[in-house]
C-alpha cells in the first residue's frame, strides 16, 4: 500500500511539475532536485498515508467484574486503598453527600461493564460510579433506604449487583443503567 502511495505521489509531480516547466511534449524525464516545500508536503501525505493503512486493535466483550466485594476502612482522611484491585480515592465527597462525618467501613464491588457500586452503613443510597481519567465520576445515585443501610453486603450476580442488607434482609438488584 505505501509502495502504491509513493508511485501516485511521484506520479502527480512528475505531471505537474513537468507540464508547467516545459510546455514542449516530454521526451525526457529527468529526475530533477525537488525544492523543500515539495519535498515536506510529500513526506506528510506519505506519513498520513501510512498512519491510515495501520492496524487497529479491538478487543471485545471485556469483563471488567470483582468477583468479590471489597471491604475497606477509611484512613484519617476518609481515603480509602483497595490493594487488591489498585484503586485509591476519597469518600470525602461521597460522605458529604450522605451527610455522614465517617464510616468504618466501605463496600465496593465493579460490574461486567465496569462501573463501581459504592455503599456503607449508615447511606441511604449506593452510589454508581464509572471510571475516567484520573478520577470517578458519579452515573447514577440509588436511593435504597431513608433510615440507612444497617450491615450492606455486595453480591456479584451474571448481569447485575445484588445488594443484601443483612440487618434488615432485604435484597436488592442493583444495574448501572
Amino acid at each position: 500500500m505505501q509502495g502504491y502511495l509513493i508511485l501516485l505521489f511521484r506520479n502527480i509531480f512528475y505531471q505537474n511539475y513537468f507540464k508547467h516547466a516545459n510546455p514542449q511534449p516530454i521526451i525526457h524525464r529527468k529526475i530533477m532536485t525537488k525544492p523543500a516545500i515539495i519535498t515536506l508536503s510529500f513526506c506528510v501525505a506519505l506519513l498520513f498515508g501510512a498512519s491510515a493503512c495501520g492496524p487497529t486493535l479491538v478487543i471485545q466483550n471485556v469483563d471488567y467484574s470483582q468477583p468479590v466485594e471489597s471491604v475497606l476502612e477509611p484512613d484519617v482522611n476518609n481515603e480509602i486503598h483497595d490493594q487488591r484491585y489498585a484503586i485509591k480515592f476519597s469518600i470525602q465527597p461521597v460522605l458529604e453527600e450522605e451527610g455522614i462525618a465517617s464510616v468504618d467501613e466501605i463496600r465496593l464491588i465493579r460490574n461486567r461493564a465496569g462501573y463501581y457500586f459504592l455503599t456503607a452503613g449508615g447511606f441511604n443510597h449506593v452510589y454508581v460510579l464509572g471510571a475516567d481519567e484520573s478520577e470517578l465520576k458519579l452515573k447514577k445515585r440509588i436511593r435504597i433506604s431513608g433510615d440507612g443501610l444497617g450491615q450492606p453486603a455486595f453480591n456479584q450476580r451474571d448481569t447485575y449487583i445484588q445488594l443484601i442488607d443483612r440487618a434488615s434482609g432485604l435484597t436488592y438488584n442493583l444495574d448501572h443503567n
